[in-house]
């Protein structure tokens, strides 16, 4: 199929799925009040019940099949449109390791990633993927019955690049006050640069206080304000081996079909922009300049 076929497919699906969810939503109400004035409240709640179920049910399995043709169909196509060369593998994403290698945060109890695109752009290997963090929480209730559940640390996307310099220990730049990840036996401290501006918004820990003067330089200082104005949420940077990773905390799943909006040329162009953000970092932090080659 070409490009305006693929558009009118998932148009079909992505109404399909709308309409299916307004019919069970009205069939899910009046279930509800069936049990209501039946069987009071308790049978309210027991009708509501039973009809999310049964709507998540029919819908689950229409929405999983037009997700997966955004992503098997159209993706490439807009990955085209960027003049990018990389591969995207929608149902993989960067490892746990590869995500704790930035000491950026502590260990997941549960870890999930996907949308995993890798290449390289003006001689800079990168890769990134969505990542979501949580932390298993247990809680007792007034009875003293035991409760888990999760808390998600981080969501958001996750690039790594080919950094030309390699380093002994590591440099973080936060947007928050607190160095998280694992030390792994380095003693991290925190350092001021001579940027007062970029010392309020973010702070700066390393290993190697000569390495992090040596690599965050005024330039670069700059350039990372930049990047932090243009992409919502917390950012934070890891220079740890021969590696840059940036962490985007913002909550969001990108590359994800829309539900009850069409696909048109905004949303088009927004997920194009998505995916120019790995060229825009090389471009910004001018990581394919060998300027801190040594």
């Amino acid at each position: 199929m070409d490009y305006d076929q693929i558009i009118n497919e998932l148009e079909l699906k992505r109404k399909n799925i709308t309409k299916k969810l307004l019919i069970f939503l009205g069939i899910s109400a009046v279930i509800a009040l069936i049990g209501l004035v039946i069987y009071g409240q308790q049978g309210f709640i027991i009708g509501l019940i039973i009809a999310v179920i049964m709507t998540i049910g029919v819908v689950a399995d229409s929405a999983n099949k037009y997700k997966k043709a955004f992503k098997e169909q159209l993706m490439p196509l807009l990955i085209a449109k960027t003049g990018i060369d990389l591969k995207y593998e929608y149902k993989n994403g960067l490892s746990h390791d590869d995500v704790m290698q930035s000491r950026l945060f502590k260990k997941a109890d549960r870890f999930h990633s996907e949308d995993l695109m890798r290449g390289i752009i003006d001689e800079v290997e990168f890769i990134s993927s969505d990542v979501r963090m949580e932390e298993r929480r247990v809680t007792h209730d007034s009875k003293g019955r035991r409760q888990v559940h999760y808390v998600t640390y981080y969501s958001g996307r996750w690039f790594i690049y080919d950094f030309n310099k390699e380093f002994n220990g590591i440099i973080q730049v936060r947007e928050d006050n607190l160095f998280e990840g694992p030390s792994w036996g380095l003693s991290i401290k925190k350092i001021a640069l001579e940027d007062v501006e970029f010392n309020k918004k973010f702070k700066t820990y390393s290993s190697n206080e000569h390495d992090a003067f040596y690599v965050l330089t005024p330039s670069l200082m700059e350039k990372i304000k930049v990047l932090e104005k243009r992409y919502p949420g917390k950012i934070y940077f890891s220079f740890i081996g021969t590696k840059l990773h940036i962490a985007v905390y913002n909550s969001a799943n990108g590359f994800e079909p829309p539900i009850w909006s069409p696909i048109d040329d905004n949303f088009i162009q927004s997920q194009v922009q998505d995916i120019l953000i790995l060229k825009d970092i090389i471009d910004e932090l001018k990581l394919n300049r060998n300027i801190f080659k040594i």
